[in-house]
């Protein structure tokens, strides 16, 4: 609807409809119209507030075509609207140049916020905190907080009062129900909890979204190296974090990353995974040098190579969900080093189960199909332990990178498919020449 009236030029209607839907509904749509269309739209919102709410709800595709195509001025406006966090964000989406203009035209207040979030790495709590809080001191009492509270009605979300003392420094926090429910002349210091979980700026942005999922908070502070209140980082960041992290994991088990899916060439892409493919290409040649081997074991028995594909490929996708499973634990603290040997007799477990099943399926199906029973026996033997040694490997890799210092994102890529697929084809021809009284010469 939305697209049709846009294209009919019956702006009056489309400025209707949009009134009467929700910013995220708008932001929805704009995702999926046409690329072209998205910043006339965007512009067709009448209301600055709701056109703010809209910004910081699309896709970083459609964000990036809005503010291409958004006028400086225009775009200023839509700026002072926004929160210290969310203005910052989208300031470090701009070019350099119309970034520094940009931040020249604010206002002096708004100026000085974005700068000090500057000063901060994006992946770290100063980087994605608000300086937009509510704090008061300690003497003051329950009636005066309450308010103070409805005189600053334009603080960013008020889920908890800060409370501080000299210097700024952070004494105590209280909730926002804890000061309906205390006595109207009560101090805030006798109200308050002092056992503050906080973070310091240079937090890990992760390491601050596990604590507000830990302690399922709504709101962590953030200080300074001494302990001062400078910001807050509120659940709706959180969130944000989380699912950027959840892809950042997903894209470099991958071997790529965001960037490169939105902005770089096809050439530039292709250079950026050719190094990340060559641990493949390497356990392939491995692989085939492992074939070549027990070429005599091949040419004995010929049905052995039509079995190679269904081997491979169920110890390969056994590693897969093994790892995948692992990395996340690891990503978000479900599991830690000190959990190896235990998630380590798990997953053997489950190897051994779901190598037992499948490899009496394939054993029979071998038995019925080639008539032979120490065929079936080799396949059934070998898809039971490569199954079961790709859960092991795929768990090991990543706490493996986990405990050297490295990202374990990576280890689920090739390096994991690479040494499945090395093991894999080792450990058919070994148990192919056993059984069979075959030699690899």
């Amino acid at each position: 609807t939305v697209e049709r009236l846009y294209s009919r030029n019956a702006r009056r209607s489309l400025e209707k409809i949009i009134s009467k839907v929700y910013p995220a509904d708008i932001a929805s749509v704009l995702s999926i119209i046409p690329e072209e269309h998205v910043a006339a739209i965007f512009h067709a919102i009448p209301d600055t507030t709701f056109a703010t709410d809209v910004l910081t709800q699309v896709n970083d595709r459609v964000q990036r075509r809005i503010l291409a195509e958004t006028p400086d001025s225009q775009l200023i406006t839509v700026l002072e609207k926004l929160p210290p966090d969310k203005r910052t964000l989208l300031i470090r989406e701009l070019e350099p140049e119309r970034a520094e203009l940009l931040l020249s035209e604010l206002e002096k207040v708004s100026q000085k916020e974005v700068e000090a979030l500057l000063k901060h790495a994006p992946d770290t709590a100063g980087g994605i905190m608000t300086t937009d809080f509510f704090d008061l001191t300690e003497e003051t009492t329950v009636d005066e907080a309450i308010r103070a509270v409805r005189e600053h009605a334009e603080v960013e979300m008020v889920y908890y009062l800060y409370v501080t003392g000299t210097d700024h420094k952070l004494m105590g926090v209280i909730s926002i129900r804890q000061l309906l429910l205390a006595k109207p002349k009560t101090p805030l210091r006798e109200v308050m909890n002092s056992r503050i979980i906080s973070v310091t700026t240079d937090a890990d942005r992760e390491i601050v979204a596990q604590l507000v999922d830990k302690y399922r908070l709504l709101a962590i502070p953030v200080v300074d190296a001494s302990g001062c209140l400078v910001g807050m980082v509120t659940v709706d960041d959180v969130f944000d974090v989380l699912e950027s992290e959840t892809t950042e994991d997903m894209l470099r088990m991958a071997g790529t990353d965001k960037s490169e899916i939105l902005t770089h060439s096809a050439f530039r892409v292709a250079w950026i995974r050719l190094p990340w493919l060559l641990a493949a290409f390497i356990g392939g040649l491995a692989a085939t040098g492992i074939i070549r081997l027990f070429e005599g074991v091949l040419m004995e028995v010929i049905a052995l190579g039509a079995f190679l594909p269904v081997i491979m490929g169920m110890a390969g996708n056994v590693g897969v969900q093994t790892a995948t499973v692992t990395v996340r634990g690891l990503a978000t603290g479900s599991l830690d080093l000190r959990d190896v040997w235990s998630v380590l007799q798990k997953e053997l477990r489950v190897g051994l189960m779901l190598g037992l099943i499948y490899g009496a399926g394939l054993g029979i199906y071998g038995w019925f199909m080639f008539g032979d029973l120490s065929l079936a026996g080799v396949v059934s033997l070998t898809i039971f332990g490569n199954m079961t040694g790709a859960a092991l490997l795929a768990v090991a890799l990543p706490m493996l990178f986990q405990r050297i210092g490295t990202d374990p994102a990576i280890a689920t890529g090739p390096f994991v498919t690479t040494a499945i697929d090395v093991f894999g084809v080792l450990n058919y021809f070994l148990i192919a020449s056993a059984l069979l009284d075959l030699s690899g010469a």
